[in-house]
């Protein structure tokens, strides 16, 4: 055994979901070794708790002779060496259909390092080896990942007796410099399609996981555009090469970015399938829109969180939560160029921007939330109030996504006001890039203010000050005023109206719930604070048989509710297989629901093409 590091990983059992993993951790000056695997994934902030699903974990001296090993706690074990050579061998189960864990089925194997590879906490610094033992080659299986390919190693015979290992696989070694950066790459082995365009110099890689008929031509055409804007805002790439790792599903999700990759999880039958575009038909449906907004958001994350970074995140600590209130900058300003980038590059009309953005300010006015917790505490919660969310929720936080990309938006019209049009919010975002990103500097709570006072010359706290540590509404009406649109509000038309659109046929009275249908009723999901549902008493999963002496369904429960006269009427529900009957308020319905118009197109155009 030499001084290196190494680690291998092979798809032990595609029925049982198990991958086998082997480190190999050099001779030490020390009789104790201790390891230990994240608690959470950066960029995904909820405890995880991923060594629930490491399972058969055991340690070997260079004979194959058993060496001591216990646990610490749920996430750390240490092992007795003796200041030997050791093999650490173990089992990780994976069912997590997910960007975040790891998932091993007939199809393909996906995996995160914070998921499989413990971390040997005196080595954490050390550059090391991965080898992947691609077990399913004779089926067409191969690699996808950022990993950096190293020279192919000859697997030592301990390790292939730990492996199971009779006739070798084909295997694919990579270097990595530090935990760090072992950890950073996802990895994607199996049958998929591939297909890379070249853009300023850098590759970029597209892969679809399985055999599919998605048109990836089309698709890689579609972001070669999204890449370029990124880029130039940002003055350069950081990486030579970044790959766009793709689970395709049923209906899932998702996506979480990394140093050179993202991984991103959608469904299949919603991206564009060969033959399907043609000369005259490039119109891009929402479905593939937000495949695009969603690469366009990871691909920022490059910069934009990544490399420039709260001063926490610098060197977290995977173990435990670590507390910030600056994600309403870096998931905020993402989520607000990811859908202005569509825009400027014309793969989207600007009525289609103008519906998406009308759409996430409905999402944020609709959200009771916004009244009792700060986009800072957002943030700083996020561990326990954001990604633990339960039917409550929406009254009682707000998303630092949603509201961040909102302030991010004024941001940028009020950095344009104070400036008298010099500087942007795209200036801002790429001065933290180069003046903290690039030199991996971590920022600090003032940084917007202090940015734009030191190189603006201009003093946005004032608003930052509502706009962050207050409930307050943001002036949306009066900034977006100064590019010449107008924003509209109006009831929702039904139930699922996402806004965005205006409508003639709004409802008439007020409900104030989520419903969906159940049986001989409907099923509540979901109430909204101070609403005519919840002053008539009902709570969520309340099964509502009636209103007004009529059978309910979730198409004629809103226009049961309109046709009322009267300033009551009367509502019964199951409870727990109770009957529950109350009267229901009458009252007009709230005007929740935003449409944008244009009213000045020099205005608009300006701030667009700027």
């Amino acid at each position: 055994m030499d001084s290196t590091l190494r680690y291998t990983i092979i798809p032990h059992s595609i029925s049982e979901h198990l991958f086998s993993v082997v480190i190999e951790i050099p001779q030490l000056d020390c009789d104790v070794v201790s390891l230990s695997l994240p608690a959470w994934i950066p960029g995904s902030y909820m405890i995880r708790d991923f060594a629930q699903h490491i399972h058969s974990i055991c340690a070997f001296d260079s004979d194959n002779q058993a060496l001591k090993l216990k646990p610490v706690d749920k996430q750390s074990w240490e092992v007795t060496t003796n200041k030997q050579a050791c093999y650490i061998n173990y089992q990780v189960f994976a069912f997590d259909l997910s960007v975040r864990g790891a998932y091993l089925f007939d199809e393909y194997a996906f995996f995160n390092g914070t998921s499989t590879f413990l971390q040997v906490d005196t080595l954490e610094d050390q550059p090391c080896e991965v080898t992947i033992v691609n077990k399913q080659f004779d089926k067409g299986w191969r690699i996808a990942s950022a990993l950096r390919p190293h020279t192919n190693i000859e697997l030592s015979e301990m390790c292939k007796t730990l492996l199971e290992l009779e006739d070798l696989a084909p295997c694919n070694t990579y270097q990595c410099n530090d935990y760090q950066e072992l950890i950073d790459h996802p990895v994607l082995m199996g049958q998929f399609e591939k297909a890379s365009f070249k853009v300023k110099d850098t590759l970029f890689h597209l892969v679809l996981s399985g055999k599919n008929e998605t048109d990836i031509e089309q698709i890689c055409k579609d972001l070669a555009p999204i890449c370029e804007h990124h880029i130039e805002m940002f003055g350069g790439f950081p990486e030579a090469e970044y790959w766009f790792i793709t689970l395709l599903t049923v209906d899932g999700f998702g996506g979480l970015e990394h140093r050179a990759s993202t991984a991103l999880m959608y469904p299949r039958f919603h991206l564009p399938m060969k033959n399907k575009f043609t000369d005259t038909n490039t119109i891009i449906d929402a479905n593939y829109q937000r495949f695009l907004s969603l690469c366009s958001h990871e691909l920022f994350h490059t910069w934009h969180i990544k490399r420039s970074k709260p001063e926490v995140m610098i060197a977290p600590q995977l173990d435990k939560e670590s507390y910030m209130e600056q994600l309403w900058i870096y998931e905020g300003f993402t989520s607000f160029f990811d859908d202005l980038s569509l825009a400027k590059t014309k793969l989207v009309s600007l009525e289609s921007y103008l519906e998406l953005l009308a759409q996430n300010i409905t999402r944020l006015i609709r959200t009771q939330g916004r009244h009792k917790q700060s986009v800072t505490d957002s943030s700083f919660y996020a561990w326990t109030k954001f990604y633990k969310q339960d039917a409550n929720s929406h009254n009682h936080i707000v998303s630092y996504y949603n509201k961040g990309a909102i302030i991010a938006l004024c941001l940028d019209l009020t950095i344009r006001q104070l400036s008298k049009a010099r500087y942007s919010l795209r200036d801002l975002t790429a001065l933290m890039w180069h003046e903290y990103g690039s030199k991996n500097i971590g920022t600090h709570d003032s940084v917007v203010q202090d940015l734009c006072k030191e190189h603006f010359n201009i003093d946005v706290g004032p608003f930052l000050e509502i706009a962050l540590y207050s409930t307050i509404d943001l002036p949306l009406s009066q900034l977006l005023s100064s590019i010449g649109v107008d924003l509209h509000f109006r009831a929702r038309e039904k139930l699922k109206d996402a806004g965005g659109k205006p409508s003639d046929t709004a409802v008439k009275h007020g409900f104030g719930a989520n419903y969906k249908n159940h049986g001989s009723g409907v099923l509540i999901q979901s109430i909204q604070d101070g609403s005519p549902a919840s002053r008539a008493g009902l709570q969520v999963g309340d099964l509502i048989i009636s209103i007004a002496d009529w059978q309910v369904n979730e198409d004629n429960l809103q226009a049961l509710i309109d046709a009322q006269s009267n300033d009551t009427c009367q509502v019964i529900a199951l409870r727990q297989g109770r009957v529950y009957s109350s009267e229901l308020t009458i009252e007009n319905a709230i005007l929740d629901t935003v449409y944008l118009t244009v009213s000045n197109d020099e205005h608009f155009a300006q701030w667009l093409n700027s």
